[in-house]
């Protein structure tokens, strides 16, 4: 007689594992769904530029941050607070660039809807206005035709 393993429970939507980053869910490790996804690492971000915030206004106090990488940056003291503010910089701006499109991933799918719409609509008005609707209120229904079909073949 052979047994089989247990089988874990299977954990819900909204069960986390140890140690799981908080905007996903447990069960497979990644987002229910992609808008769901997309808006927690939208929100994250806004996190991470509120936290670098004041970090850059404790390094801009000891004088002008410059841009990562150039030849002033590098000039400057490994513990001069403005060389690691301009890392922190650097941060909040791939930050905010990379929320940007994050943004747009979202709002594409729904221009397309809302462009799919507009040409379904616009294709239904221009289907009634080349209808004769006088004319077509004049047709026999169908129930007239059944009607004058019966007394022709009785």
């Amino acid at each position: 007689m052979t047994t089989t393993p247990p089988v874990p429970p299977a954990l819900g939507d909204n069960q986390e594992v140890a140690g799981q980053d908080e905007f996903l869910p447990a069960r497979t490790g990644i987002p229910a769904t992609a808008e769901h996804a997309i808006s927690a690492l939208i929100a994250r971000d806004g996190a991470i530029a509120d936290y670098l915030g004041p970090k850059i206004a404790q390094c801009e106090a000891a004088g002008p941050i410059p841009q990562l990488g150039t030849a002033e940056w590098e000039h400057l003291d490994d513990g001069d607070p403005r060389k690691v503010g301009a890392v922190f910089v650097a941060a909040r701006e791939w930050t905010t660039i990379t929320s940007l499109r994050r943004w747009k991933v979202l709002d594409e799918p729904r221009q397309a809807e809302v462009e799919r719409l507009t040409c379904q609509r616009e294709s239904s008005h221009a289907v009634c206005e080349a209808v004769d609707w006088t004319k077509q209120a004049t047709r026999l229904s169908h129930a007239q035709l059944v009607r004058r079909r019966s007394v022709v073949v009785q």
